[in-house]
């Protein structure tokens, strides 16, 4: 397993995925950070120093996310890219959106923040349906930036061999 280039990739997809959902939030008028409802469930404030520790823990989720996947890549389908990245992702994103909804909540209503929901559902349908498109990209970036895997399929076609040398 390419350990480095799983957790490269984490980084990156983790980024992605937090950007989208604070632009999403700012468009759509809500809190849909999750840094901000991360560092609410871990402190139970709403501040910079929140925030902070929320980032960390969601790039810290995001590079285990990653080495799943690159365990999958590796030792389940054998091969990895966008695609494989994305088929992934479609069961990372529904135990995502259903564990959003299983945060402990004591910490956000000290903080005064919205319950989350499942798929953050209480803060509209933009930012569910950004919330799927972004771990479904997380899938692709993941994949993609993962590379070739360690462990081939072996090639189910015909080996051709160069008959036009002579034996001896």
């Amino acid at each position: 397993m390419k350990i480095g280039r799983a957790i490269v990739a984490g980084i990156v997809g983790g980024i992605v995925v937090i950007v989208a959902m604070i632009v999403v939030g700012v468009v759509a008028g809500t809190d849909a950070d999750l840094c901000a409802l991360a560092g609410a469930v871990i402190t139970g404030r709403e501040d910079a120093a929140a925030w902070v520790i929320g980032c960390a823990s969601q790039v810290v989720v995001a590079v285990i996310a990653a080495l799943v996947y690159a365990a999958v890549f590796e030792w389940i389908v054998r091969r990895a890219g966008a695609v494989v990245g994305v088929a992934i992702a479609l069961g990372h994103v529904v135990v995502a959106g259903i564990a959003v909804g299983f945060l402990p909540v004591s910490g956000m209503v000290n903080a005064g923040m919205l319950l989350p929901g499942a798929f953050l559902e209480y803060r509209g349908w933009p930012v569910i349906v950004t919330f799927v498109l972004a771990h479904l990209a997380f899938g692709a970036i993941v994949g993609a930036l993962y590379g070739e895997t360690l462990h081939r399929v072996a090639s189910a076609r015909a080996a051709w061999h160069d008959v036009t040398t002579e034996s001896v």
